[in-house]
C-alpha cells in the first residue's frame, strides 16, 4: 500500500479516486482520467511513501500527455490553492490617538 505524505506532514492512503476527481475538475474526460490514474499508479506501485508535491507533479506530467488544457488548469488550481496568503498586520494598541 502506498501512502501520501501531505504538505503538513501527515500521511494518508493513496487513493486513485482523488486523482480522478482532481483531473476531471481540471477538464479531463473520464477516459483521460483513467489513463492518468493508470500511468501514475504504475509509477508509484513500488513506493511505500510518495510526497504530495511529487505525486502532483506526476499527475501533471501524465495529464499533459492526454489533455494539455486540463494539465494547465490543474497547475493553475494547485498554484492558487497553495499560494502564500499575506499576513494581516497586527494592530498596535495605544498608538495614534492619545487623550492628553
Amino acid at each position: 500500500m502506498v501512502s501520501v505524505k501531505k504538505r503538513i506532514g501527515r500521511t494518508e492512503e493513496y487513493l486513485e479516486s482523488k486523482i480522478i476527481e482532481g483531473v476531471k475538475k481540471a477538464g479531463a474526460t473520464a477516459e483521460e482520467a483513467s489513463e492518468v490514474v493508470a500511468d501514475v499508479g504504475f509509477k508509484v506501485r513500488d513506493m511505500a511513501v510518495v510526497e504530495a508535491d511529487k505525486l502532483s507533479d506526476m499527475v501533471v506530467e501524465s495529464l499533459r500527455k492526454v489533455n494539455k488544457a486540463a494539465a494547465d488548469a490543474f497547475l493553475k488550481f494547485r498554484a492558487e490553492k497553495y499560494k502564500k496568503k499575506p499576513k494581516a498586520k497586527a494592530k498596535r494598541k495605544g498608538l495614534g490617538s492619545r487623550n492628553k
